[in-house]
């Protein structure tokens, strides 16, 4: 067991070194390719982010018959084919936006359900918040590190250049996934009769559903980090800039992952819900006056309360499908229909993105930031378990 869990640690930190590359460096490519025209972004990660969902649902029956490392690798072989076809592509990739985004979708999707399952398998409740401590805080430093060092390559070398060196960080992953072992296979069937029936009756589930619809708009890759990624490349504008900027961001989520190793349970409410008001308060700011100034206040408490917000519920969502109701025959369903929610709201979001350039104007999308400010209060408050208030708050806003 203890051999797995240091399989997952080193997958866990080589897909992280690989997600600083595409989460800012990449976007600021596509970018310069798409002639700084947000639209085709916004079909980009409509359509990846669709064919994530999808991939679930066509590996879901494998998925409950035990199939979860050989599916973790077909995800990690699709990586490594997605980041091919960006080298082959090149400046091209603008006119195969869909094909590249179906490649990418698809690839996230047959590494994260494995992934996650096998995360839950082999790490214990009892071993979690040390566990995710101690990959956030090596998961940081490596996101540290790998920003300056790719914004001064980026300096001197092209972007197809320094992606062969993530497609062999692909093909190790790949290599090391070898390490671990499914339990054994089995023929089971999808249980969406049974697991709905427990949703109708039980409150807690209900809420680590609402959880990933929220996250979708906000810290699980939702619109409001492209809004901020775009931001970043409007005021910092180039590699050498980002690569620093990513860096001193990341030292002080370092921090707040430090911290976080450090934090009894019984705080976590409370640690929560000072979390979301300081984000709600902060996001509103950046939503109404988008100057530099407001975009390094943000920058500081994402990557400071709003990590918090996403340790905290990432793990009491993690932990709850160890429930005894899910853990024996319903785990496979409730990551299958988590994801099916994380897929809707991203979409949604990016759909709102993409509605609002084409007619409106791309000058307006910092307004956007208004539903992800109220998606993180109230994700914050649904963990900390203030139901009342939350209730309140979603009154107020449909009032409004």
């Amino acid at each position: 067991m203890d051999k797995e869990k240091n399989t997952i640690f080193i997958i866990d930190m080589l897909n992280s070194t690989a997600t600083v590359y595409f989460s800012t460096f990449f976007v600021f490519y596509f970018f310069n390719v798409a002639n700084y025209e947000i639209v085709p972004l916004a079909k980009y990660y409509i359509t990846t982010y669709l064919f994530i969902g999808v991939a679930f649902m066509l590996i879901s029956k494998f998925i409950k018959n035990n199939y979860k490392v050989e599916l973790l690798r077909i995800g990690i072989a699709l990586k490594a084919l997605y980041i091919a076809l960006i080298m082959l592509l090149k400046e091209n990739i603008i006119n195969y936006i869909f094909i590249v985004a179906i490649i990418d979708g698809l690839s996230q999707g047959f590494y994260a359900y494995p992934k996650n399952l096998l995360n839950t398998e082999k790490i214990t409740n009892e071993d979690r918040q040390k566990y995710s401590g101690l990959i956030n805080t090596i998961c940081q430093i490596i996101s540290i590190v790998i920003p300056l060092l790719l914004g001064i390559l980026l300096t001197y070398f092209d972007y197809i250049q320094v992606g062969k060196a993530f497609f062999i960080l692909f093909v190790i992953m790949y290599i090391v996934s070898f390490k671990l072992k499914d339990n054994k296979h089995q023929k089971r069937k999808l249980e969406f009769k049974g697991f709905f029936k427990l949703v109708k009756v039980n409150k807690n589930l209900r809420y680590a559903l609402l959880k990933p619809f929220l996250s979708g708009l906000t810290i699980s890759s939702g619109v409001m980090y492209l809004i901020i990624t775009l931001y970043k490349i409007y005021n910092f504008k180039t590699n050498l800039n980002l690569g620093l900027v990513t860096s001193i961001c990341s030292f002080i989520c370092l921090l707040g992952c430090i911290i976080f190793r450090f934090i009894k349970k019984k705080n976590f409410n409370k640690v929560m819900l000072f979390s979301g008001v300081i984000s709600f308060i902060t996001i509103l700011l950046f939503t109404f006056f988008p100057t530099r100034t407001s975009l390094i206040i943000f920058m500081f408490v994402d990557n400071m309360f709003i990590t918090f917000i996403a340790l905290i519920s990432n793990m009491v969502v993690t932990n709850y499908s160890n429930n005894k109701e899910i853990k024996k025959d319903l785990k496979v369903e409730f990551y299958l229909i988590i994801d099916i929610m994380f897929m809707v709201s991203r979409v949604l979001g990016y759909t709102l993105l993409l509605l609002v350039c084409l007619f409106i104007g791309k000058e307006y999308i910092n307004y956007l930031m208004i539903i992800p400010a109220i998606s993180l209060i109230i994700e914050s408050i649904i963990i900390s378990k203030r139901k009342q208030l939350t209730r309140t708050i979603v009154l107020y806003i449909i009032i409004m």
